[in-house]
């Protein structure tokens, strides 16, 4: 994560992250509510660890914690305002056969998500990027840029679509380590006609282009932004 301590001594990470966590949780919160409920919303982030990049069902997740659906998007509103995590819409726009679902979620810190491989976690980072790089074109730039994510009936998923000014600039594609180009990537990228398609991956040989889409190594093209 960001924490130059925790990258000094990788020991002592999980235990700073977990400070933060009930640091947050057991002071910032009650500056924003009167809930007493410390112990759920703890137990509600370790959910959320392990589903970084999924989406939010919320049934579930009230299930688990044995407490109603709106309490438990009270709490994630409440997560949310204290930047312990943030939320990508589902992208829609012309599509007819697009679906409007849940968020995904992720970690402003992307070290917290826990996973046994390093896909959620390399998409966790690269969605802190993108979101940091709207941001800042909205800020100092005026540029009016949303992150999304895209799945349809048909289950064809792409991991980032972002636009600028509501027409689609990227789509974008995180894998681990498969440099074949993804077919759920390729049709939107066919569908929806963004200024380029990118294919990111974290450990990728040599960088390819196949009609405008191009499989590039993560960390390269994230210095870039």
């Amino acid at each position: 994560g960001g924490f130059p301590e925790a990258f000094l001594k990788p020991a002592k990470a999980e235990k700073l992250r977990n400070d933060r966590f009930d640091l947050v949780v057991q002071e910032d919160l009650r500056d924003l509510s009167r809930t007493n409920s410390i112990k759920d919303l703890k137990f509600l982030i370790e959910l959320l660890r392990e589903r970084v990049g999924s989406k939010l069902n919320y049934a579930n997740l009230a299930q688990d914690l044995q407490v109603s659906p709106n309490t438990v998007k009270a709490w994630i509103a409440l997560l949310e305002r204290l930047y312990i995590i943030f939320l990508v819409p589902p992208y829609s726009g012309k599509l007819a056969r697009s679906l409007r679902k849940e968020p995904k979620v992720y970690f402003y810190d992307c070290a917290a998500a826990y996973s046994k491989d390093q896909g959620p976690i390399l998409e966790n980072a690269v969605a802190c990027a993108l979101l940091k790089h709207c941001h800042y074109q909205r800020d100092a730039l005026g540029k009016q840029m949303e992150l999304y994510y895209f799945r349809d009936r048909e289950k064809r998923e792409v991991d980032f679509v972002v636009t600028k000014n509501r027409q689609v600039l990227w789509c974008i594609e995180v894998k681990r380590g498969d440099d074949h180009l993804s077919p759920h990537l390729r049709y939107l990228h066919e569908r929806l006609k963004p200024k380029v398609s990118y294919q990111l991956v974290k450990n990728l040989d040599r960088p390819k282009q196949i009609r405008g889409m191009h499989i590039l190594d993560a960390a390269g093209w994230l210095d870039t932004l």
